[in-house]
């Protein structure tokens, strides 16, 4: 009889937590939250986990599979193979931003760990600038703390997407040669029509076969980068723009963020609050430098400042997208090196940890 109480209040918890996760997500994202279906969940989590006298269980390893290969098709999912023209005209430009940007933030990292005392990994982890969704599971599947590489990665982007707003308040409509906005964002025509319950089904087998590829070939961040690398190919081949379901994605999140959030315990609160002071410091040294490298962007395409700034701030792609769309400023030029700029990053981040 106690057993099966102790089972029936699991299972009661673990609905509870869903049902809370589920409904945090859905409110930040009517909010505007960034990543809110990562963050909202997350937090629940953490709240939870706090709330515990005793450490929770965490989600399941064959779920966190599950969400990593989701998440790795959602990333080729929003590479636009349209972006190439736009990088080749620009290329020297390009790799400079791109490869600029990855130094800086190796140096702020490295930094990071000596200046708050952490762990080379996870300080350089989560100083990266991908997205940050992506970059959680890779520094779990690396052996880095999950938990600040959250906190690094989205103080960052709200640091970000502050500045970027406010920056594109005051720079509206200064930029010069501007090209359509769609050229960034329309994919070339598949074999396969879009939306149809048969790119669904070819969409999840993208995301199986990827990730036993990945890990069968011994990958870093294997179940990620698989989907990732297998999806982007067959878009760029014209076979199949990979689509999920509404739905799949936010799941796919809430797992995630579920995961990281009972990690957390009041210690490790108090820990990140000492180094918190730290981080926000690196984050904008990183974003000084980056905005330099966006100068040189701008010299170097003629395109204005603000292109140039919003081409290279370190992180929020989707909300930089918006703000590119929405400010008078290039957004071919500025989504196309943040689109490669996050490829880069994830392709590169597991070798970069090794070294």
């Amino acid at each position: 009889m106690a057993r099966k109480n102790t089972t029936l209040r699991w299972v009661c918890e673990w609905i509870m937590l869903g049902a809370g996760a589920l409904g945090a997500g859905f409110l930040g994202q009517r909010t505007g939250l960034p990543a809110a279906w990562l963050v909202g969940p997350m937090v629940v989590a953490i709240v939870y986990a706090l709330a515990k006298q005793e450490p929770p269980q965490n989600v399941p390893p064959f779920s966190r599979m599950v969400a990593l290969a989701i998440i790795g098709t959602l990333l080729a999912a929003s590479f636009q193979p349209s972006v190439l023209p736009t990088i080749f005209s620009n290329l020297p430009a390009v790799l400079l931003a791109i490869s600029g940007t990855l130094l800086l933030s190796l140096a702020g990292g490295r930094a990071l760990s000596y200046i708050a005392d952490l762990d080379s990994k996870t300080a350089v982890i989560g100083t990266l600038p991908g997205v940050a969704a992506g970059m959680i599971p890779i520094s779990d599947s690396l052996g880095a703390d999950t938990r600040l590489v959250a906190l690094i990665q989205y103080s960052r982007v709200v640091l970000v997407i502050l500045s970027a707003s406010l920056i594109s308040y005051f720079f509206t409509s200064a930029d010069t040669n501007l090209s359509s906005p769609s050229s960034a964002t329309t994919a070339p025509a598949s074999f396969l029509p879009e939306d149809s319950l048969l790119v669904y089904v070819a969409t999840a087998l993208v995301a199986l076969v990827g990730s036993w590829g990945g890990r069968r070939l011994k990958i870093p961040s294997g179940t990620l980068i698989g989907p990732l690398v297998m999806g982007v190919v067959l878009k760029e081949l014209g076979i199949l723009s990979v689509a999920l379901p509404f739905g799949v994605s936010q799941i796919a999140y809430a797992v995630l963020g579920i995961y990281v959030g009972l990690l957390f315990d009041s210690a490790y609160i108090r820990h990140a609050g000492r180094v918190l002071p730290a981080v926000l410091a690196s984050t904008l040294a990183l974003m000084i430098g980056c905005a330099g490298l966006g100068w040189s962007l701008s010299v170097l395409t003629k395109s204005g400042i603000l292109t140039g700034y919003l081409a290279t701030t370190p992180g929020g792609l989707h909300s930089i997208a918006v703000i590119a769309l929405e400010s008078g400023a290039d957004p071919s030029l500025a989504i196309a090196v943040q689109m490669m700029r996050v490829f880069a990053v994830v392709m590169v981040t597991p070798l970069l940890t090794r070294w």
